[in-house]
């Protein structure tokens, strides 16, 4: 195992008290995968990716859980250590790539800088490895693009820049944090089929974190589903999307346009998207579901469906969930 959350628990400090973000998180990954960590905003899909790299804000709180990163917990290691481990194993896609670069410092520099950080190398064989990085993401004219601002650049452009810089190193553990957000349809599918691609070459396992069931169904090996700060639903990524046994899962997939026509009106969620500072009691996604009985009312556990799939829901085994 390449990568193993088990019960991570987070909260946020304010002036009105502790708010609770994410509760039991249990996420795996091995080598050589990719995962796609679903769910609305809000969910905590992002909060469990800054947590693994330690880039929570100031007023977050690790409450209980470990971060097991090939055999070593994250949360307990020394501040220089983690920081040795960012970028040159364990390296991330920002949601917006313009916010990602620095808009002062050309994209050359910015790439070279950290390949020479990282893999030790002199200032002109960092120029080379960082033209070679921007080949490797499909980017014409590297040569051309090392000497440009970010500013200079669209917005799939710098995304690909983006990419570079995660994957220079090359990391053993890439973190994409909906990367693909502000992007046209077709470059959508170019960037993921260039993240897949660099995967395949470098063995570089992939978590990707979407509110987009179909980019995962082309994408990634297994699905974990968070609502409300805790993962609802996890298994290969066929068990979930064909035989989705949450309500909340079924609820995502019946919201997708695709294939509905104008005598099918889409499904949507009723009621208002989770808030973390009126946590329901018993089963997190009580407030919303259309199938809640008096059970629910207790947290319901974690249950095995079988060996590829699990939910947490009391009534996983309800006809209305498969229908």
């Amino acid at each position: 195992m390449l990568l193993q959350i088990e019960d991570l628990a987070v909260s946020f400090l304010s002036m009105y008290g502790k708010t609770d973000v994410l509760e039991d998180v249990s996420i795996d990954i091995d080598s050589g995968e990719v995962i796609g960590i679903v769910g609305e905003s809000g969910s905590g899909k992002s909060v469990t990716a800054l947590s693994i790299l330690g880039l929570l804000d100031n007023n977050a709180q690790i409450n209980k859980g470990h971060i097991n990163y090939k055999g070593n917990d994250l949360l307990t290691l020394p501040p220089n250590k983690l920081q040795l481990l960012r970028g040159k194993e364990i390296g991330i896609v920002f949601q917006e790539p313009m916010s990602a670069l620095n808009p002062t410092m050309k994209i050359g520099k910015q790439i070279s800088n950290v390949i020479r950080k990282h893999r030790n190398v002199d200032k002109q064989t960092g120029k080379q490895l960082a033209i070679k990085a921007l080949e490797d993401v499909q980017i014409n004219n590297p040569q051309e693009v090392f000497h440009k601002y970010s500013f200079q650049l669209s917005g799939g452009m710098c995304q690909r820049v983006v990419i570079a810089l995660a994957m220079s190193s090359p990391p053993e553990l890439l973190i994409a944090d909906e990367p693909t957000t502000a992007l046209d349809v077709t470059v959508q599918a170019e960037i993921l089929k260039l993240m897949k691609k660099l995967s395949d070459n470098h063995q570089t396992s992939i978590m990707l974190i979407t509110h987009d069931l179909g980019v995962v169904a082309n994408t990634c090996d297994r699905i974990y589903v968070m609502y409300g700060g805790k993962v609802v639903e996890n298994g290969t990524t066929s068990e979930v999307l064909y035989h989705p046994q949450h309500p909340y899962t079924k609820g995502l997939i019946d919201s997708i346009p695709e294939g509905k026509s104008k005598n099918h009106p889409l499904k949507v969620l009723q009621g208002d998207s989770f808030n973390p500072g009126k946590r329901p009691q018993g089963c997190v996604f009580y407030d919303r579901c259309n199938i809640r009985s008096s059970k629910c009312l207790e947290e319901p556990p974690t249950i095995e469906v079988n060996a590829k799939h699990n939910v947490a829901c009391w009534e996983a085994e309800s006809i209305a969930i498969r229908e």
